[in-house]
């Protein structure tokens, strides 16, 4: 069953601590640097109900929340792995579900006050015991399903290819192999009809669609919808998401750029060049789901990428885009 879109507004005043201006097609662009820099910062997750950013910090081992009311950011410390993904889970206050090494985990943390030991349950793993992977990107469908990847280990920057899986997680915690094999599973997306699930595996430059049945969350018909193999933009897309019009919005890793795609003609709509180099992931929030949220990596920079970002690993807030994205969902468990 699909979620209803949140029905109560909050005011939100985002501490601005660096401002950038860009032309766009449609006007006037702000882009604002929000959070401190960080190591490998990712997986934006905008929780409605608090009005609060989820996101992590994969190899330092962090889940973060920044309220941007007041422009804090709170962090937890989980020493079980490198974090790929967080998502709350549906009807808690106090709970989230991260991907750490090859473990799904349930963790125990309000949010409210950085913490270094907090309760960790595993729930379930994916892959096997052998395997040198890690989870990756997830998200959650609109039946609550958990919908996470794994990418294989990264030897100088360049992961192993072939050594992942997509995997979807349903609320009895029993992973089923998705799609398989691929190499850096990582941005995901449904439409607002519910209807086509988009996926990227990062070193094929490509985004696939397939058609999505949200009552048993089976996915087929595989098409390719984006291929940056056919531009002259530079990098790999990494995480994604979409907005209420069905359109597309990408992170390019080592690409400068989050790129505004429509996946019925494959047409790049327009860029935003963001203050760093890797750009990782996407999410839209804020209380009319109009801010695009933007993280970055500032993880096994050069002295030289450093220099010219300094603000990489940093999350940044991109404002007049004049378009919405969708409610995201939180992962439903059984009682």
């Amino acid at each position: 069953m699909k979620r209803a879109i949140c029905k109560y507004l909050f005011p939100v005043c985002v501490l601005l601590v660096l401002v950038y201006g860009q032309e766009c097609e449609r006007g006037k662009v702000r882009i604002e640097k929000v959070t401190n820099a960080y190591g490998l910062s990712e997986g934006p997750h905008w929780d409605h109900r608090t009005q609060k950013l989820y996101f992590v910090d994969i190899n330092n081992q962090y889940i973060r929340r920044l309220d941007p009311a007041t422009g804090v950011v709170t962090s937890v410390y989980i020493d079980h792995g490198p974090v790929g993904v967080v998502v709350p889970v549906d009807d808690t206050t106090d709970q989230l579900v991260a991907g750490s090494g090859k473990d799904i985990i349930l963790v125990t943390w309000d949010g409210d006050s950085d913490d270094s030991q907090v309760p960790i349950k595993v729930l379930c793993s994916v892959d096997f015991a052998q395997a040198q992977t890690r989870i990756n990107d997830g998200k959650v469908d609109s039946a609550g399903r958990f919908w996470l990847g794994t990418m294989g280990q990264e030897v100088n920057g360049v992961a192993a290819s072939n050594q992942g899986t997509l995997y979807r997680v349903n609320e009895d915690l029993h992973p089923e192999k998705e799609i398989s094999p691929v190499s850096i599973s990582n941005g995901l997306a449904w439409n607002i009809e519910d209807d086509t699930f988009y996926y990227i595996d990062s070193p094929t430059r490509q985004v696939a669609a397939y058609d999505y049945n949200p009552n048993n969350g089976t996915i087929c018909n595989r098409r390719i919808v984006f291929d940056l193999n056919n531009t002259d933009l530079q990098g790999v897309p990494d995480g994604m998401t979409i907005d209420a019009d069905g359109n597309l919005w990408i992170a390019l890793f080592g690409g400068h750029h989050v790129i505004h795609v429509d996946p019925k003609t494959g047409q790049v709509l327009r860029k935003v060049k963001i203050p760093a180099e890797n750009v990782t992931s996407v999410a839209f929030g804020g209380p009319l789901l109009d801010i695009l949220y933007v993280t970055t990596s500032g993880f096994n920079l050069t002295a030289e990428q450093r220099k010219a970002t300094p603000h990489a690993g940093a999350v940044f807030a991109v404002k007049g885009l004049k378009v919405r994205g969708i409610l995201a969902n939180s992962f439903v468990m059984m009682d």
